[in-house]
């Protein structure tokens, strides 16, 4: 009995088995299993860096959120302001529309203060041309010549 354990023909044999199993376990086994774990550690970098950056991006969000009530609060300050300058130029146009009516009933008022002045005048000098006139009457007995002078001495009254 003879053991040869290692003659050139089992050691070739040997050898390409060997072979094809590893190119077999290459192939089907350790490529897919090194992709699946660079698969996943990309996954993981991804995570960590989205995990990084939601911090930030958390915080550029914070920044904007205060840009914007800033921006707002300026924007509200500005209305503010413009209601305030609008405000004042009604006012000031209300005031100066009250002056010029105010302005107008006074002098509708004067001219029918004049109106009503030279109408009592008239009035006046009507009674007083008519008691000058009965006076006269009583006094001298002559009615006519005194009427026009009465008349004459009242018109230059004005």
């Amino acid at each position: 009995m003879d053991f040869k354990f290692f003659t050139l023909e089992t050691l070739v044999i040997q050898t390409i088995i060997l072979f094809i199993i590893l190119w077999v376990l290459n192939k089907y086994l350790f490529k897919p299993y090194l992709k699946y774990l660079d698969d996943f550690e990309e996954k993981q970098k991804k995570i960590e860096n989205d995990y990084k950056n939601i911090d930030n991006l958390l915080a550029e969000a914070e920044k904007q959120k205060e840009e914007i009530i800033n921006e707002a609060r300026q924007t509200s300050k500005e209305i503010v302001s413009n209601a305030e300058n609008l405000a004042k130029k009604k006012k000031e146009e209300i005031l100066m529309k009250a002056e010029e009516d105010s302005k107008a009933i006074i002098e509708s008022w004067k001219a029918e203060v004049e109106k009503e002045k030279l109408h009592m005048l008239d009035q006046v000098k009507d009674k007083l041309t008519g008691l000058v006139l009965k006076f006269n009457e009583k006094l001298f007995s002559s009615e006519k010549v005194n009427k026009d002078f009465v008349e004459k001495e009242l018109s230059q009254i004005k």
